[in-house]
């Protein structure tokens, strides 16, 4: 309890830069901000990233006035924000939405997730919670699809027939999975399962979201020490 009094002490952290023709931001969520490592990490990345970027747009920009492009009215901008999407006093559940634009027809976004113990001072993988490697992903995958496929159906407005892209079911590998405390609790009770723009469909339709409940069978298969920091929840129906 120590370590969640001592992130909300803490303050959201932002790291933003306009300069000529880029714009960059980076920020991290106050619970991020109150583990020292975390946001040594944050911080080294930011400042590395924006290094990166601007060496970007300067070499698209130099090939633009060699090809003759228009590059005037051109803003880059590179964004990535780390949201607490949930805690208990053991684990900490970080997802950041990334989005960046270099000069194409559209912006480009992405999503990822990071778990961190707290105690032992590291980032873990979901699979580092379970007694077996891989022991939820059938539990995951399934439902995780049948929930999209509702969701592609809603918005393409008509029956999703299961086959090739974008009609497939995605490769978990081709998706974000998030742990998420929804009733703020400080115990979790919903894996957050994101497929970004293409993974599932069309850039025009953008990310697709599922929310999929930790069920008493899915804790099941926690490691012992774990279990105190989830809740279960009724199957998904």
């Amino acid at each position: 309890m120590l370590l969640i009094a001592l992130a909300a002490a803490a303050a959201p952290v932002v790291i933003a830069s306009k300069a000529g023709h880029v714009e960059f931001h980076y920020g991290w969520s106050a619970e991020a901000a109150a583990v020292p490592a975390l946001d040594r990490r944050f911080r080294l990345e930011a400042g590395k990233l924006l290094r990166e970027y601007r060496a970007d747009v300067a070499a698209d920009r130099a090939m633009r006035r060699k090809a003759r492009s228009e590059i005037a009215d051109i803003i880059y901008f590179f964004s990535r924000e780390w949201e607490t999407a949930g805690q208990s006093p053991r684990l900490l559940s970080l997802e950041a939405g990334t989005g960046t634009y270099t000069g194409g027809a559209h912006a480009n976004s992405g999503t990822a997730s990071l778990l961190w113990n707290r105690r032992a001072n590291r980032e873990l993988s979901m699979d580092d919670l379970l007694q077996r490697r891989g022991w939820w992903n059938g539990a995951i995958r399934q439902p995780a699809c049948v929930l999209l496929d509702r969701e592609r159906s809603e918005r393409r407005q008509e029956p999703i027939v299961r086959g090739e892209w974008p009609n497939h079911c995605p490769e978990l590998k081709e998706l974000t999975l998030t742990l998420e405390d929804r009733d703020r609790d400080q115990r979790f009770d919903h894996v957050r399962v994101t497929a970004d723009p293409y993974s599932a469909g069309p850039y025009a339709e953008g990310e697709y979201v599922v929310r999929l409940p930790l069920t008493a069978a899915m804790l099941a298969r926690v490691k012992p020490e774990y279990r105190p920091s989830f809740e279960p929840q009724p199957p998904v129906q």
